[in-house]
């Protein structure tokens, strides 16, 4: 699979207008399908002013039987991506978060506890406003050289993978003759990043199988590929 473009420093722009009631938009099928299946978000962060499409982020606080907070994107699919035949051209994105995270409204005012939030919203637009497309197994540099997603935490470069911890009805959705994909976003280190691209995704889920990582994001979890290999790194 061929890789897009390389992703542009993402921007941690001002917080998305958080909205901390429990809703599902008005019209919004992506946003019935996510309530379904993973539950009514506890808060959404609602864009104002995203350009050629809107991204709603909704949140979906830990239950009993899913411990951890969700971040599911909706809007990314109302236009299609720039793909290659054969590929799929529409997508949503899901990023796993620890169950303490802080999504209140003071919190999301400091980048420590943003950026997951700024990365889903950057990664859902890059795709329509390059001209390019993001899809299953894509490993995604923060710029060229890449660089920390924001001081204090290493990630520097994110990859796309298969939602597994969701429950399988919610790994796709067709709305009105469109079948929508969702990926999983897992943020990466500099060595791990750049194992995904010259050797594959499926180098680097071995390496995360080895140290049972999972898509939850742990900002103090090991590197799992702190050697060079092939003489590369």
């Amino acid at each position: 699979m061929a890789e897009p473009t390389i992703t542009p420093l993402y921007p941690l722009t001002a917080p998305m207008q958080r909205q901390p009631e429990s809703v599902v938009l008005p019209h919004d099928p992506v946003g019935e399908h996510i309530a379904t299946h993973l539950g009514a978000p506890a808060m959404f962060f609602h864009e104002t002013d995203g350009g050629a499409i809107q991204v709603d982020i909704h949140a979906i606080a830990p239950t009993a039987d899913f411990p951890y907070v969700r971040l599911v994107t909706s809007g990314m699919s109302k236009r299609p991506m720039t793909t290659p035949e054969g590929a799929p051209p529409f997508a949503e994105l899901m990023m796993t978060l620890p169950p303490n995270w802080q999504l209140d409204e003071t919190s999301i005012k400091e980048e420590r506890w943003y950026w997951p939030v700024a990365l889903m919203r950057h990664l859902a637009h890059y795709p329509h406003n390059q001209g390019t497309w993001i899809g299953l197994g894509h490993a995604l540099p923060n710029g060229a050289p890449p660089k920390p997603y924001v001081e204090g935490v290493d990630f520097c470069g994110a990859i796309l993978l298969p939602p597994v911890s969701a429950p399988e009805p919610f790994h796709s959705v067709t709305v009105e003759g469109k079948d929508i994909y969702f990926h999983c976003v897992v943020p990466l280190f500099k060595e791990e990043l750049d194992l995904a691209r010259h050797r594959g995704f499926a180098a680097l889920i071995d390496k995360f199988n080895d140290k049972d990582v999972t898509d939850v994001v742990d900002p103090a979890r090991k590197n799992t590929v702190k050697k060079k290999f092939l003489g590369l790194f």
